[in-house]
Formats: C-alpha cells, sequence, structure tokens
C-alpha cells in the first residue's frame, strides 16, 4: 500500500521550517542595522510572527501593512546570497500583488488590457476621423 505524501509546499511542517529560516534571515539583517526593530516596528513584528507561523504568517497580513513591511524590507541592504530572505521578499510583493487585485479577476485580463502599437501617420489621421465623426 502507498502513501500519498503532500506537497511540499503544502507540508505545515516544511513551512514553519521555511519560515523560521526566513525569521532567522530577518533576525540577522534587523541586528545589522542598530535601532532596526524600534524604527522598523512591522519588520520586527513580521520577524516574531515567522517564528510563531511560518510562512502562514504572510497570509495573514493586511493589505495595508503589506505596503508597509515591503516599504521597510526595501530600505535595507539585502545580501545578495541569503536565499530566505530572497524568498520572504517574493513571497511578500506576490502578495501585496494578490491583494491590490479585486477578489476573483486573472491578473491579466485581455479585456481590459491596452494595446500601445505604432502606426503611420495616415492610419492615425483616417482614426481621428472616425473618431470625430463618432463624437458629432
Amino acid at each position: 500500500m502507498t502513501q500519498s505524501t503532500p506537497p511540499r509546499d503544502r507540508d505545515p511542517g516544511h513551512d514553519r521550517v521555511r519560515g523560521r529560516l526566513m525569521q532567522q534571515s530577518l533576525a540577522a539583517l534587523l541586528d545589522r542595522v542598530r535601532g532596526a526593530r524600534d524604527v522598523l516596528p512591522h519588520l520586527a513584528a513580521l520577524e516574531q510572527a515567522l517564528g510563531e507561523r511560518g510562512t502562514a504568517a504572510i497570509a495573514g497580513i493586511a493589505p495595508q501593512h503589506l505596503t508597509r513591511i515591503c516599504t521597510q524590507l526595501s530600505s535595507l541592504p539585502l545580501p545578495d546570497g541569503d536565499q530566505p530572505l530572497q524568498d520572504l521578499q517574493e513571497r511578500l510583493l506576490n502578495a501585496l500583488e494578490a491583494s491590490r487585485r479585486p477578489r476573483g479577476e486573472p491578473a491579466f485580463d485581455p479585456e481590459r488590457t491596452v494595446v500601445i502599437r505604432e502606426i503611420s501617420h495616415s492610419e492615425f489621421m483616417a482614426a481621428a476621423a472616425e473618431q470625430g465623426g463618432a463624437q458629432g
């Protein structure tokens, strides 16, 4: 009998471990800047929440706080090779983008997308004349 295992991204234990790695990297970053936790309280709260709830803490952040957290994180010098911090930043930005999108609306809607292309002067004049005739 074979047992199916949940995907790694859905495994609560994996999410908690990942969250702790993010917390450790964020803590090290905040430790490098004296007084950072006092000046950047949203990051300090995120640091604590990652330790308690793992990556699930990101899903529980209100949109207005996500904006502040992303701003505060981008104000710090992020090390290039710190994978947990890069993962954290990516997840925060994805959560922020998702919070700004109306519920149920896809990220790309071909009906609402404006397509810009270059046209010749004669094509422009024809379109302008057509538009002028429609308004008159």
